[in-house]
């Protein structure tokens, strides 16, 4: 006979925290502990980044293909051979644009793998398709707050930062707490409202750090953005919780053995 136990519990903070304020912010704690899960789980961790950013290049140089045709344009205005042509700015930006629209659920499943190290579960590479099933509300989230960003950014560049940051845990918000579009960023904003200061500090820290990271011919992103994402996980179960279940299997046999396990919920 077998009979399992199941209990749901919540790790971290809650929304009602989240929007009131009450949640643990410390920056040097958030970071540690990012780090940590960025070193523990750098060998599982680094394919699902690194197919997110072939994704992303893939996307972006086919939008960029459709629009100017050669390529070989632009390699020829940076090595100075030919002139700046006109609407390859706007074509760049269009580019740009639509790799993080249609990337955004794989972006999610990256996104869902970091936060779920942030809840001490381990992860393997084909959960980066957790965020699939996210797919509608996850573009619809993203591709609204990139045109309130590109809005903001018209009317006042620092505006449009303000606004990547408030809207930060939507795509979260929406997989795990399975919200609306709309509602995701409103509650995100609302709760990043609460410690504005902290989190600016934070993502200017990783700002810096992506900067760095380039200068270094690159070799440093391979850190740097597995870093990002669990730094991204951690503000999350802190702010809004991360919702869990532990499931115990208790066995009639003998022994009367229990084997508690943990889940995702």
């Amino acid at each position: 006979m077998n009979n399992d136990i199941e209990r749901d519990f919540n790790l971290g903070g809650t929304v009602e925290q989240a929007l009131s304020g009450q949640y643990q912010l410390k920056i040097g704690d958030v970071l540690k502990e990012a780090w940590s899960h960025t070193i523990k789980h750098f060998l599982s961790f680094s394919p699902a980044i690194v197919m997110l950013i072939v994704a992303q290049l893939a996307i972006f140089f086919i939008a960029l293909k459709l629009q100017i045709g050669d390529l070989s344009i632009i390699s020829d205005v940076f090595t100075g051979q030919a002139e700046f042509p006109e609407g390859l700015g706007q074509a760049i930006f269009i580019a740009n644009f639509s790799y993080e629209v249609v990337s955004a659920p794989i972006y999610a499943g990256v996104s869902l793998m970091a936060m779920s190290h942030a809840a001490g579960l381990a992860t393997k590479t084909r959960h980066i398709s957790k965020g699939l099933q996210f797919t509608v509300p996850v573009i619809i989230a993203t591709l609204c707050g990139l045109m309130l960003q590109g809005i903001a950014s018209a009317l006042f560049p620092i505006l449009s930062m303000y606004i990547s940051l408030a809207f930060s845990n939507s795509v979260l918000l929406i997989c795990e707490k399975h919200i609306s579009p709309l509602q995701s960023l409103w509650l995100s904003l609302r709760a990043v409202n609460k410690k504005l200061l902290q989190l600016a500090v934070i993502y200017a820290l990783m700002m810096m750090m992506f900067i760095a990271a380039v200068l270094f011919y690159g070799i440093g992103l391979v850190f740097v953005l597995p870093f990002f994402f669990h730094v991204k996980g951690i503000i999350y179960r802190n702010m809004f919780g991360i919702r869990l279940k532990i499931v115990a299997s208790n066995h009639s046999d003998d022994d009367q053995n229990q084997n508690p396990q943990v889940f995702d919920a």
